[in-house]
């Protein structure tokens, strides 16, 4: 029974990931942060189980994090102090659940989601959702989430390849690319 309990909790993990990877196929900025609030709870359930506790307070925090995504086009909303405020408040969910330095992975990969989220350069996004991979892939294997660790491998191969797509490759040579005749 034990085992099951296990495999339970993984799939727990599992299905908003799957979520959070597959709701980038909805045409809806709205729907991608309410499925976004859906995953961060699920996700704060999954780890609580765990006793990763540090997760269950940066999740709860990605929440407040997706409402006030869901509202930047109004002013109040895309104030740089909210930035401030998320980004301590992921420190504060370290500090109050400190086990050990392990805990300070999830904050790090939680800070660079809300920069990379808030960046309006894309080449800064990309390469911030990169490195918010290795941490949280770190902390779910040492937390026993491996569901969640299978689906951050995915995650951090997308964005490798993006960030090679768009920011490291270099463009092809002017001359290869066909050129319309002059006009007299």
């Amino acid at each position: 029974m034990p085992e099951l309990s296990f495999l339970a909790i993984q799939a727990l993990g599992l299905v908003p990931s799957v979520i959070c990877f597959t709701s980038l196929q909805s045409g809806s900025r709205r729907r991608i942060l309410q499925l976004q609030v859906v995953c961060c709870v699920m996700w704060a359930c999954h780890y609580g189980l765990l006793g990763a506790y540090t997760a269950v307070l940066t999740n709860g925090v990605g929440v407040l994090r997706a409402v006030l995504c869901s509202y930047n086009d109004r002013p109040w909303a895309r104030h740089r102090g909210w930035v401030a405020l998320l980004l301590g408040l992921y420190l504060g969910s370290a500090l109050l659940t400190w086990e050990g330095a392990y805990c300070l992975l999830p904050c790090l990969s939680m800070c660079c989601t809300t920069l990379a989220l808030w960046t309006r350069n894309m080449a800064r996004t990309r390469l911030l959702f990169l490195v918010n991979s290795p941490p949280m892939l770190a902390y779910d294997l040492l937390t026993r989430a491996y569901g969640c660790a299978a689906v951050e491998v995915c995650a951090f191969v997308s964005f490798l390849v993006a960030v090679y797509r768009f920011d490291l490759r270099k463009p092809k040579a002017q001359e290869e690319v066909p050129q319309p005749p002059a006009s007299l």
